[in-house]
């Protein structure tokens, strides 16, 4: 992209960096071609998805690990601590089960609606005459 807006800089009143997005990071396309892929979109949400997993795996684990830690110790400090110690993870971990288990649909929404759009523009250029790269099948 920075190389599009060089170009703009050294031609004033052109700016092509759509043209030059699907080249960016060794990806195809020829310049003028801008093309969506929902991978990144839907490799996320199984990310986000695997995070989920991870974190219940986590709470069940600290909450284990906490039992039976008050009988026969009451009176310490150390089992307060530990109590809002559990306390403050459990919060932790929550929010970051509720975030990847929001993400995770939001993610593979994106993906879908990108796809869906790019449908529409290249129906929306079927019309207009002459030959254009966004119409064209790969």
């Amino acid at each position: 992209m920075a190389a599009a807006v060089r170009a703009a800089r050294a031609e004033p009143g052109r700016f092509d960096g759509a043209a030059h997005v699907a080249g960016i990071g060794g990806g195809e396309g020829a310049p003028g071609d801008l093309k969506h892929s929902d991978e990144p979109w839907t490799k996320a949400a199984g990310v986000a998805e695997s995070l989920l997993t991870s974190m219940t795996t986590a709470k069940h684990r600290l909450t284990a690990a906490h039992e039976g830690v008050t009988p026969g110790n009451e009176g310490l400090a150390s089992v307060g601590v530990l109590k809002s110690v559990l306390t403050s993870w459990e919060e932790r971990i929550g929010a970051v089960k509720d975030e990847c288990g929001s993400l995770a649909p939001n993610l593979r929404l994106v993906a879908r609606d990108q796809g869906e759009r790019e449908i529409r523009v290249k129906a929306s250029f079927s019309g207009v005459g002459g030959s254009s790269s966004a119409t064209k099948e790969k």
